[in-house]
This record gives C-alpha cells, structure tokens and sequence, in this order.
C-alpha cells in the first residue's frame, strides 16, 4: 500500500525523539526519509549533536547515524553537516560537551538545524525526550526550539507502553504537537500485541501509529499511509 499524502507538507520540518535510547530513532527517521523522498519531498537530515563517534584513520569522527540518514535521504551535504558536533566518548552528548572543555548551547543546536533551502528538515535527537542534549538542555529544549512535530520512536520492549504514555505526556506539557508514534520492533522476538495496545492507549490523541518489523539488514522501508 502506498503513502497518502496532502498536496503540500503542513510543516517545515519533524523532530525525531524517542523513549530512549538505542530504540531505533535513526532507522525509524531513515523509513520517513524514504517515504518523503518517493513523493518528491527533497530532505535536509540533521542530527546536530552525537556521541560514541567512531574514529577513523585520518582521526576524524565519524557519526554513523549521520551517514545512514544521509544516505536515506540522498543528501549531497557532507556529514559535518548533518552532524556539526561529533565527540568519541559513548556518553551523553551534554557530558561528552563538558569533558572536551565546550559550551554549546541550545541556540548552537538549532543553527546547526538548519536545512538547505527548499529542503524538508528531518531532525533526530540523541537519547529519549528528556535526555541531556546541549550544554544549557535537554532534547525537549531544541524540540521546543524548532518547533517541528514531534514523531516518537518507541522500542518494542517490555515497559513500551509506559515509556511511551510518559514522552507523550511531556511532549504535550511543552505545548508541541505530537505528529505520530512508531513502534519499532528491537528484536525478533518482540511482542506484537504491544502494537494493538499502543494503538488503543494513545487512541485518546488522535495520532497515526505505525509499526516497524524486526529486520536484519537495516534498509529502510516506506510507512504506509504516513501523511506529512
């Protein structure tokens, strides 16, 4: 089944946040990416801040989650780009800052969030909702910044549902507007009524929920009946 869209996007852009982490917000944000670009919607991805950046032989960094969105989105724009602030430790990005002897504010993340002209901002976070971003906030501060609909990601695991009544929660007493959820299976073995609960829970904010099989090879795919 293909996605529905309306003639023109309603927005400039989605912020991509999760329950947590390592819950697939990269991969769920490379689906979307996928889908936009089938219906001729040209995408800047941002990631503005990462750590656990793998260094290479030349010792720069490298964002992987930075080159997976850029590939999905088959952007020409160079990694620095879409990830301005990239630091080894495996750490939250805002101790990561502090470690290297930086500040770097929220206002800096929202800079680095900048599109290209005439391109749909697709911008993911690090860590869940209110995990520590920049040196003065959390990723729920640039969300309010940006302004962007909010698309959470939420792993298919024991305790979802919780996690994901509580972000949606906070997303809603920061006054932004939640677009969709997305399940996103994290293992084959993950429990598919999950799905149906998540969709009745969340039933009460008239939101679109999609789910993501558990795949090996960790090629996106399109979301049925995704509207912008």
């Amino acid at each position: 089944m293909s996605a529905s869209f309306k003639q023109k996007p309603t927005a400039d852009g989605f912020f991509i946040t999760g329950t947590d982490t390592d819950v697939g917000k990269t991969y769920a944000a490379a689906c979307i990416a996928l889908t936009l670009r089938q219906h001729g919607i040209p995408v800047s991805p941002r990631k503005p801040v990462a750590s656990g950046c793998i260094r290479q032989d030349d010792q720069r960094l490298l964002c992987g989650d930075a080159r997976i969105l850029q590939h999905a989105c088959g952007s020409k724009e160079s990694l620095e780009t879409i990830c301005r602030y990239q630091f080894s430790p495996p750490i939250s990005p805002q101790r990561a800052i502090q470690q290297a002897g930086l500040f770097i504010s929220t206002a800096d993340l929202v800079t680095a969030c900048t599109p290209a002209p005439d391109h749909f901002a697709l911008v993911e976070g690090a860590g869940g909702f209110y995990s520590p971003l920049s040196s003065d906030g959390l990723n729920a501060d640039l969300a309010v910044q940006l302004n962007y609909p909010v698309i959470l990601v939420v792993g298919n695991k024991l305790g979802c549902l919780n996690h994901a009544l509580l972000t949606l929660e906070a997303i809603y007493r920061r006054s932004l507007t939640a677009h969709s959820v997305i399940l996103n299976d994290v293992s084959a073995d993950a429990d598919n009524d999950n799905y149906y609960d998540l969709k009745r829970l969340i039933a009460p904010y008239e939101l679109p929920c999609y789910h993501l099989r558990y795949t090996t090879n960790s090629l996106p795919v399109a979301l049925s009946d995704f509207v912008v």
